[in-house]
Parts: structure tokens; C-alpha cells; sequence
């Protein structure tokens, strides 16, 4: 019980310490607190007696419940414009063909190394186009046993860790000095993560007065409107789909209809849909402490999530090649699309979220978002995720038949 108790306070608790932190300490605040709260996150995850299965149902819990009540709330704080949307077809096209290419290099050096090659790298393209989620489909989908799935995924959240440190370090600074950017003003964006941009973007003063109050309680309000809305959506589209199938309506149905994995893509975009749309009303526009109050939630959601890394339960010498494969993809996709997003000269923050949207799906949006003080680049990357949910099980499958052939 200490455990669940201990690691509560500490996700609620810390990002405020960082962020105190990094006002006053000018080295955190270049840094950032997103990566502070990640390296923060992974060294609770190594400590021996505090992560049991309880502790691991609470982090699942955390990060699961987060992303729906922060996204909305950080919608309705950005002032949305067509303009915003442009390049992200290119971008999305680029990711894609990275991801491919990547993959495709990987498995002819170490294909032939890996036992069930093929399918690790159907479950792969999928992951790294929609996501776990989209993992946890083709896991089911292809037959892959459950304890190669949970080490495959322990692999990936691992070097998705080293390839969040690099774009969180030296990765967004690099990619804007060689690709095209546009410098935004301090509220939309500014051009690098600094102490001030810290300040700015995370100004939680007068939260706690009559005023700020009295906004918790609206912004609550018109996220809960939201949910539901989102929830409605799904609802429609999952007996749209029973009826084009000729099955009765019926709970069971209308939730089984979507298949393994789909529910949370049309939940997601349901959501965003809906949270786009309360933007452009007045009272919301109001609402000042919208997108501060999800950024916190985001802090959370990445304490957490880092802490559910258990480099304990990794075996680098049984599934080396394992390993070095997603080295490649991960790596290899974000050094194609770089190349790619040079020659079609799509914008630099638009490639980042791309990438992160592909390889860790739209949750992870919010974060790096956050972390390049760029609030226009959040829709566009939440739509590439979407649509890499939707594809991410048709190319893990093609990817699995093809390469069987091999």
C-alpha cells in the first residue's frame, strides 16, 4: 500500500518541484522540465520494492487517464488557423516512407537473426506508425506470444527513452538551425526552449485565487462536455458500423465492432474534434488557465510513463539483434525524414511532431509540443498520429506477409 501511496504524491507533487526548479536554476531551465521529470521518472522505475504490480496499476491508470483530460484542455488554449495545417500531408507521407525504408534496411542486415523475423517486424512497422496500440493489435493479429510481445515492447519504450533524450537535447535545436522555421511569438511559441520560455509557458500564478478557482471548475465543466461528446461519437460510428455489417445493436456489437485496438483512435479523434470546436466559443476562449492547467497533467503523464521502464527485465544478450532492429528503426526513420523534410522543405517543428506522433502515437504530441514552446504544431501532429493509428495495422500486416517471403 506504501508503495501506490508513495508514488501518488510523488506524480502530483514533483512536476511542481521541477518547475520551481527551473525558474531558478537557469542550467534546469534550458533543459527543461519534460526531460527532467523523464530521467526522473526512469530512475524511480529501477528502485527495487516500489514497483509491484499495484504500483504498475497505478502508472497504467495515470497515463491512461491523463492524455484524456489534458488534451482538451490544451486545445481549447490555442488559437487554431488553417495556415497552422499546411505541410502536414508531406510530413505525413515523409514519416511514413522513413518508417518503411527503415525498416525494410533493418530487417535485410538483421532479419535473419531474429526468431519469427517477420512478424517482429510486422508488430514494428505497426508500433512505429500508430503506436502500442497499434502493437498490441498486430499482436493478436499475427500470433505473437505474449511474453516475446511484453519484451518487445520493454526494447521499444527503452530506446524511445534514448530517442526522446536526443531530440529533447540536442535533436529540436539541430533539426531548426538546418530545416526551414518560423520564430513565433512568446504566447504561441518561441524559437528555443529557454529559463524564460519556462516562465512563460508555465505561469500557474493567481491559479489558486477566486478567479482561478472559479475556472477549474469551468474548464472541468467543458472537458467533461467534451468526453461525452467523444464517447457519443463512438457510439454512432460503432452502430454505424454494425449496421453496414447486418449485426443487431447491441452493446456487445457496437463495442466489438471496432476490433482490437480501434477503440481508442476514434476515441481520441472524437475527442479532439470535439475540443477544436469548444475553441472557437467565447467562454472558452476565456478560459486563461486552460492550457497551463493540461500542461501540468502532461508533467505527470511523463513522470509516469518514464517509470514504467524496468531495464531489470531486459535481456540484451538474448534479443541483441532485437534491439540493435529498433535502434534502426527508431533512429534510421528520424534520419531519413530529416533527409526527406530537407529535399520537400517541410518546416522543422512540423517533422519533429511527425515523428513523434508515428513512432509514440498523439499522446506524446502534448509533450514535445511543450518542450518546443510551440502550441501550432499540436493539431497537425495529433492528426498524423490519427491517421498513423489507422494505417499502422494494415502496413504491420503487409509488412509481415511480404517479409515472410524472405
Amino acid at each position: 500500500m506504501f508503495p501506490v501511496i508513495f508514488y501518488a504524491i510523488l506524480f502530483v507533487v514533483m512536476p511542481a518541484l521541477v518547475l520551481i526548479l527551473c525558474r531558478k536554476v537557469t542550467f534546469l531551465g534550458k533543459i527543461g522540465p519534460i526531460l527532467i521529470l523523464y530521467i526522473i521518472g526512469v530512475l524511480l522505475g529501477q528502485i527495487p520494492g516500489l514497483n509491484t504490480d499495484a504500483t504498475f496499476k497505478l502508472k497504467d491508470t495515470i497515463t491512461t487517464v491523463m492524455i484524456p483530460l489534458a488534451l482538451p484542455m490544451m486545445l481549447f488554449g490555442c488559437q487554431f488557423n488553417f495556415k497552422d495545417m499546411k505541410g502536414v500531408g508531406k510530413s505525413l507521407i515523409a514519416g511514413l516512407i522513413a518508417v518503411i525504408v527503415a525498416t525494410s534496411l533493418g530487417y535485410v542486415i538483421f532479419g535473419s537473426r531474429i526468431v519469427d523475423g517477420p512478424k517482429v517486424a510486422g508488430l514494428l512497422v505497426g508500433c512505429e506508425t500508430g503506436g502500442t496500440i497499434n502493437m498490441a493489435a498486430l499482436k493478436m493479429a499475427l500470433g505473437f506470444p505474449e511474453e516475446r510481445y511484453v519484451l518487445l515492447n520493454s526494447y521499444d519504450m527503452l530506446i524511445c527513452f534514448l530517442y526522446f533524450i536526443f531530440l529533447l537535447t540536442v535533436g529540436i535545436k539541430w533539426f531548426r538551425k538546418v530545416l526551414p522555421h518560423q520564430e513565433t511569438s512568446a504566447q504561441e511559441g518561441s524559437g528555443h526552449v529557454s529559463g524564460e520560455a519556462v516562465k512563460e509557458e508555465n505561469n500557474y500564478r493567481g491559479l489558486w485565487s477566486a478567479r482561478g478557482i472559479g475556472q477549474i471548475f469551468k474548464i472541468l465543466l467543458a472537458v467533461i462536455c467534451c468526453l461525452v461528446v467523444s464517447v457519443l461519437i463512438v457510439a454512432v460510428a460503432g452502430i454505424a458500423i454494425a449496421l453496414f455489417q447486418g449485426e443487431p445493436i447491441t452493446l456487445k456489437t457496437v463495442t466489438g465492432s471496432f476490433g482490437a485496438g480501434w477503440f481508442m483512435p476514434v476515441f481520441i479523434l472524437g475527442l479532439t474534434t470535439a475540443a477544436i470546436a469548444a475553441s472557437f466559443l467565447k467562454p472558452v476562449r476565456k478560459l486563461t488557465y486552460s492550457y497551463n492547467i493540461g500542461l501540468y497533467l502532461i508533467y505527470i503523464f511523463s513522470i509516469a510513463v518514464a517509470s514504467m521502464a524496468d531495464v531489470t527485465k531486459l535481456n540484451f544478450g538474448q534479443e541483441l539483434y532485437t534491439l540493435l532492429f529498433l535502434v534502426c528503426i527508431i533512429f534510421g526513420s528520424l534520419l531519413l525524414q530529416f533527409l526527406l523534410s530537407i529535399l520537400l522543405k517541410i518546416e522543422s517543428d512540423m517533422m519533429v511532431v511527425t515523428s513523434v506522433s508515428l513512432i509514440n502515437s498523439p499522446p506524446f504530441v502534448p509533450m514535445m509540443t511543450s518542450a518546443m514552446n510551440n502550441r501550432k504544431v499540436l493539431v497537425p501532429g495529433i492528426t498524423v498520429g490519427i491517421i498513423g493509428f489507422a494505417v499502422g495495422n494494415y502496413l504491420g500486416i503487409l509488412a509481415e506477409q511480404l517479409f515472410a517471403l524472405f
